[in-house]
């Protein structure tokens, strides 16, 4: 037996406890240091054949320091193999961008609401068929599966910001039911508390930023794969190609984090859970968000499938809304006001006011993430906080979830089942690109959708959402999308294409994009080559490839046969309003 033989041999007879707290044990073999050095080399010596001795060329695509930092992850969540990223969202986002143009990908409809972000304005763009799902409902996970289309289910449990829990044994059984894999966003339970992959997950994802280096003070993601097949290569290639690599420094301070985790994630679950009891009887709270407690609706299946703990995060709703929540925020001495999450530190913030305008999230939230201070201190900076504070007589309903509400039509039970389809699966997608989409109308087996905002944001959907609502309501047998003026306007029949341009776009796509504070701007049209330019205060300028590719040019393409390109020539950044309106909220 190797000397490698036997200490996998050894490890497998530890505790994952003992395993991270002695980063598996290993000792330098050159000088006997129990703490594994740093390479900070960024290329390795070819021999004098030109071979690499090593195994290593470039530390683009391989480093010492990250092998033993990805050995211990790996070991952790009970892995095949893991690659370190830049971040999170570099690790998460390298999973989408692994897959093919046409993929259909189901997604927790809660979920950090960066991915949701990315998703909406590159995953969509790029050719992923995104549909959002409501994971916590097996059921409803089994009917969003296209066979032979869906190639992943994403998804986190606890879910971000308000920790709805997902028996994942059951949904990764219909998944593989249906050759699906199954990605596990694990960031908040950590392997301490879940091991995904041991309950059927191919794929396990952190931001390696929060609870596993757990100070702060790195930015770093982490993919872990139960088996290394031709996707977790695809992964590592995208990594390797797309330079969307952590530093070696990063990666050693997140091999020291991890040899704490244990400690620390089971003091902050414990913490959690006594702020979490006591809140729950506040009566300046309306509502406790925490799978550790008995009322909430996922508690038995996290007691069955977390050990240890319900993890050390928690949202609270405040008694008077979003203006009370946030001078609660503002009243706290020990917690901090910041973004983040899993640092020793304990931190509190209102997601919405980060998340913006389009966010489901109610603005009488706050985000508490318990680090390791004295319980009976956090708890009376709360109490402190919360003074002022008192229960309504009668509370506000809960907003979880929310999506655009308000049909045209009478508040019928075909529209509002059309509508509740809508904000299942697509809403999300569409507002983050800078539309809005309601009913409009019911009637003959025909629906007629309101779309305002970017055209970007919803003609590129047309045919799945018509798939989607059909599908969801069996009684609907046509789906149509309109815009402002419900019908094509009238363009003038002349040789002039810049009049005919200008035509669509004072008659439909203002109208629309009105609504949202932009404007768009016909620069010229000559020899077929269409110039565009988007105005006013509207902060979708970042999604203007969106709109016009996505949108605009498919209008006027569909209209005129003599257009050549369509040209955005947009020259100012975004604006400072958001183009997010009420009704969109």
């Amino acid at each position: 037996m190797t000397t490698s033989e036997e200490g996998r041999s050894v490890r497998r007879s530890l505790s994952p406890e003992t395993l991270a707290a002695q980063a598996l044990g290993a000792v330098d073999p050159v000088s006997g240091a129990l703490v594994p050095p740093i390479h900070l080399s960024t290329t390795y010596e070819r021999g004098p054949d030109g071979a690499y001795p090593s195994g290593r060329a470039y530390t683009r695509a391989d480093n010492p320091t990250y092998d033993h930092a990805e050995e211990l992850l790996a070991t952790l969540e009970a892995g095949a193999g893991c690659s370190l990223f830049a971040s999170g969202n570099a690790a998460a986002t390298a999973v989408f961008q692994s897959l093919l143009p046409g993929d259909h990908v189901l997604v927790a409809r809660v979920l950090y609401w960066g991915i949701r972000k990315w998703l909406a304005e590159f995953g969509v763009s790029w050719g992923l068929d995104v549909e959002f799902v409501d994971t916590a409902d097996p059921v409803a996970v089994a009917a969003a599966i296209r066979p032979g289309r869906t190639r992943l289910l994403w998804l986190e449990t606890p879910a971000n910001p308000t920790w709805e829990i997902t028996d994942l044994a059951a949904v990764v059984k219909i998944a593989h039911g249906a050759d699906v894999r199954v990605a596990v966003d694990n960031t908040v339970a950590t392997p301490v508390l879940t091991r995904p992959i041991e309950l059927g997950a191919d794929l396990v994802v952190h931001s390696a930023t929060k609870y596993l280096n757990g100070h702060s003070d790195v930015l770093a993601g982490a993919v872990v794969t139960a088996r290394r097949d031709p996707f977790w290569e695809r992964i590592r290639s995208w990594r390797r190609n797309a330079g969307a690599v952590v530093g070696p420094f990063e990666a050693w301070l997140l091999q020291r984090g991890m040899r704490t985790l244990f400690l620390r994630v089971r003091r902050s679950s414990e913490t959690a859970l006594t702020l979490a009891r006591h809140l729950d009887e506040h009566p300046g709270v309306t509502t406790v968000l925490y799978p550790g407690l008995p009322s909430h609706p996922g508690h038995s299946i996290a007691a069955r499938q977390m050990t240890g703990g319900f993890s050390g995060m928690l949202s609270i709703r405040i008694a008077g809304g979003e203006e009370q929540a946030m001078a609660v925020a503002a009243a706290v001495r020990i917690f901090k006001r910041a973004t983040s999450l899993g640092g020793v530190e304990s931190l509190i913030e209102a997601r919405r006011s980060v998340e913006g305008p389009s966010s489901s999230v109610p603005g009488d939230l706050l985000r508490l993430s318990i680090g390791l201070e004295a319980p009976e201190d956090l708890m009376a900076d709360l109490e402190a906080a919360l003074a002022a504070v008192r229960r309504p007589a009668t509370p506000d309903r809960p907003r979880i979830a929310e999506g655009i509400t308000g049909a045209a039509t009478a508040d019928s039970d075909l529209t509002s089942a059309v509508q509740a389809a809508l904000d299942r699966s697509v809403t999300a997608t569409i507002i983050a690109r800078g539309g809005a989409l309601r009913v409009a109308d019911v009637g003959d087996s025909v629906v007629t959708l309101l779309a305002t905002g970017s055209p970007g944001a919803t003609l590129p959907a047309a045919g799945a959402i018509e798939g989607l609502v059909r599908a969801a309501v069996p009684e609907v047998a046509r789906v149509r999308v309109v815009w402002q003026a419900g019908e094509p306007a009238s363009v003038p029949a002349t040789d002039d294409l810049a009049a005919r341009v200008r035509s669509v776009l004072d008659n439909e796509v203002n109208p629309a994009i009105a609504a949202h504070r932009g404007h768009v701007a016909l620069v010229g049209a000559v020899d077929g080559r269409v110039q565009l330019r988007l105005e006013g205060g509207c902060q979708g300028c970042s999604l203007a490839e969106v709109t016009v590719r996505q949108g605009i040019e498919r209008l006027l393409r569909a209209r005129f046969g003599d257009i050549v390109a369509v040209v955005d020539v947009t020259d100012h950044e975004a604006g400072s309003d958001p183009f997010y309106t009420p009704e969109k909220r």
